[in-house]
């Protein structure tokens, strides 16, 4: 078998002891592709597709396992290898091993007992679809002649059904820092931002769907004392959005408002203002047994003022080449005209070099290629923990 899973380890692989694991997809009998899809109740789901080859050619098959937002990463490995081993099944029973092979069934509860918990009533959902997040951090260190600390807290609320998709989330950030120039002179410097944002999504058929995001949010580097942001959109998907896990094509259009209210006089002499806006967006994805592959490019524009707009592309791929041997890349790119809101007067040295103000600019890029090439026995699922860190 070969595996095309992110997230799948040895301790998975050696709980299935009726394959041998293969490192390329040529090799194989069956190719088992394995990706996240949107749960309803907002639990953690995969999707699980074999794909049969040589005598099992044509054969192929759909599983999806679901667990608990909450369960902890051994009870996901143990549902996702019973549900891959359950897709297996019908392959193995035709194979050399099928002497081997047989089927063992755990009771949940003795005879004549009721059933209790979850048994009783696997349908209610007490929480009603909400999944809840609650999240915080902190980083402190220095030494005598430099000192920083870091601060951050979220929270967020979920709510994913088949006709709605609902998301509120806030988030708060604070950082300073410390420098001991000379024996006379300190630099301090502090920053922070914050946000407060929704999403609120209604499914409109296997195609369309309409919504809008609203935002509050605050940003110091940025010169943005408070923002409050409302934008309606609509989005179609080319192929159905059933079949995300695998590809999507999409396009969406956004026409909102911004009202800005800046902490200092901008480069235009305002301290606060209304922007109308709006933005296209078209993403294409897909994730295959090969690899996988993404992109995305976004205009932004200005309907009060359309010289500020900016357009962005952003790009990734991962390859399998041959055998144990992948390539993965990922680039963006962005020319950036919309820096309206940046502060008047100029950056000093300290802030220029701390970062502690954003500057103009022109466009932004980025990056990153490599490749990862394994070999020697990967067929080898032997778990052994000692001297684990």
């Amino acid at each position: 078998m070969y595996l095309a899973c992110e997230i799948c380890d040895a301790a998975l692989r050696a709980t299935v002891a009726f394959v041998e694991f293969v490192p390329a997809v040529d090799q194989a009998d069956v190719s088992v592709a394995v990706s996240a899809v949107g749960d309803p109740s907002g639990a953690k789901a995969w999707q699980l597709v074999f794909s049969g080859r040589g005598q099992f050619a044509g054969e192929t098959r759909t599983l999806t396992v679901t667990v608990p937002a909450s369960a902890t990463v051994d009870e996901t490995r143990t549902a996702l290898a019973r549900t891959l081993r359950f897709g297996l099944a019908e392959y193995a029973a035709r194979s050399d091993n099928s002497p081997h092979l047989d089927v063992t069934f755990k009771t949940t509860q003795a005879a004549g007992e009721e059933p209790t918990g979850a048994a009783a009533d696997r349908g209610a959902d007490p929480w009603n679809y909400w999944v809840f997040r609650l999240g915080a951090s902190g980083d402190r260190f220095g030494e005598h002649s430099q000192s920083s600390a870091y601060y951050s807290g979220s929270v967020s609320a979920n709510r994913t059904t088949e006709a709605w998709k609902i998301r509120l989330a806030a988030y708060k950030s604070s950082s300073s820092s410390r420098y001991l120039v000379s024996e006379d002179e300190t630099f301090r410097s502090k920053e922070g931002n914050w946000s407060v944002d929704s999403l609120v999504v209604k499914s409109l058929g296997p195609h369309w769907s309409a919504g809008f995001t609203g935002a509050v949010t605050s940003s110091s580097y940025s010169n943005q004392r408070l923002v409050t942001s409302l934008d309606p959109a609509v989005e179609f998907d080319f192929f159905p959005y059933s079949q995300s896990a695998e590809r999507s094509l999409t396009l969406q259009y956004t026409v909102g408002a911004s009202r800005y209210s800046y902490s200092q006089i901008t480069l235009y002499d305002k301290l606060e203002e209304t922007m109308p806006k709006h933005i296209l967006a078209a993403s294409l994805g897909f994730r295959q047994p090969w690899g996988t592959a993404g992109a995305e490019a976004t205009f932004w524009q200005s309907l009060s003022e359309p010289s500020f707009n900016r357009q962005s592309l952003y790009g990734n791929v991962s390859v399998r080449i041959y055998k144990g041997l992948s390539v993965n890349g990922s680039g963006s790119y962005s020319r950036i005209r919309d820096q309206f809101y940046l502060e008047k007067s100029e950056a000093t040295e300290e802030e220029i070099l701390l970062r502690l103000r954003q500057i103009a600019t022109g466009h932004r890029f980025s990056m990153n290629f490599g490749f990862t090439y394994s070999f020697g026995s990967l067929s080898n699922a032997t778990v052994n923990p000692r001297f684990g860190r």
